[in-house]
């Protein structure tokens, strides 16, 4: 007979063969479906839904008043665009006709007087040479870079020489001219007056504008620019865009010589065309000290300059 163990472990594979062939009945299958995806639903309705950010929104509501825009904008332009057609349809004179341009010369000038800039090309005579200027309407007196000034006395009148360098030139350049005064500037870093002889030079601002100006000597070579034209050069024939520089072209010396307009006084043109009857009548035998009497000198003016 078969032992007491022996009959228990047979019952017990025999129950544990009968669960594995009836486990997961359809039944249970169903059941752990329908609560698996309950549970999931609810886990998924439970959590909070994600906002909007906000700068989204607006970057959102932005791109709708755009599209709006460029909508009215289109019909705006085939509104102009029809209108354009009917005039043309109407006129058809009127696509072919042009708007006149503007003349070099009438687009550089306003009422008569010359539109200049912050900064200028100038042709100086003597010594027949383009340099740089800038325009100041600041400064009374023009200003021209000077060096080794010298006073010198020809047939009974005062002159003064002097060296003119410009960055381009490998030599400076030996100019004399009539001493027509001196002034006094003041410059605005500085309480003395510096006392500074004044020569009458003719200067020529593109083709369309020649002067004879005063300038005063003084050595300018730390100075940006070696020539700054004041209010006596500018004054009642330019006008001044200072946001713009070289509207006018460089003089052209070939170019037939625009009408000069003057600015020198009637007692200094007389004092040098006495000088020039003087230097021919050099040879007379006339005692030179009867000729030799120099003319008094004027006072001298004080002008304030600005500083660059």
């Amino acid at each position: 007979m078969p032992s007491r163990a022996a009959i228990s472990l047979t019952a017990i594979l025999a129950l544990s063969s009968a669960g594995c062939s009836t486990w997961p009945s359809p039944n249970h299958t169903a059941v752990t479906n329908d609560s698996i995806r309950g549970i999931v639903e609810e886990a998924v309705q439970g959590q909070p839904q994600p906002e909007t950010p906000p700068s989204l929104v607006l970057e959102c509501s932005g791109l709708d008043d755009a599209r709006n825009q460029l909508s009215q904008q289109a019909a705006a332009f085939e509104k102009l665009s029809s209108e354009v057609q009917a005039l043309t349809a109407a006129n058809p004179s009127f696509a072919n006709s042009d708007c006149p341009a503007v003349a070099g010369d009438a687009a550089d000038k306003l009422d008569g007087r010359v539109l200049v800039g912050s900064t200028e090309w100038i042709y100086i005579s003597p010594p027949g040479h383009h340099y740089k200027a800038r325009v100041d309407s600041g400064a009374a007196t023009s200003s021209l870079s000077a060096v080794n000034i010298e006073r010198f006395e020809r047939n009974g009148d005062k002159w003064v020489r002097f060296d003119l360098k410009h960055d381009d030139e490998a030599e400076p350049i030996r100019v004399e001219a009539p001493l027509s005064r001196h002034v006094r500037i003041r410059q605005a870093s500085s309480d003395e007056a510096d006392r500074r002889p004044v020569v009458m030079l003719t200067v020529n601002l593109g083709n369309n504008l020649q002067i004879d100006t005063e300038f005063s000597l003084t050595d300018r070579s730390q100075m940006t620019y070696p020539i700054l034209l004041g209010r006596s050069f500018l004054r009642d024939v330019t006008l001044i865009d200072v946001g713009r520089q070289y509207v006018q072209p460089k003089f052209e010396s070939d170019q037939p010589k625009p009408e000069k307009k003057t600015l020198q006084p009637v007692k200094e043109k007389q004092k040098q065309e006495k000088s020039a009857k003087d230097a021919k009548n050099a040879d007379t035998d006339k005692d030179d000290s009867s000729s030799q009497v120099l003319k008094a000198e004027p006072k001298d003016s004080q002008a304030a300059e600005p500083q660059e």
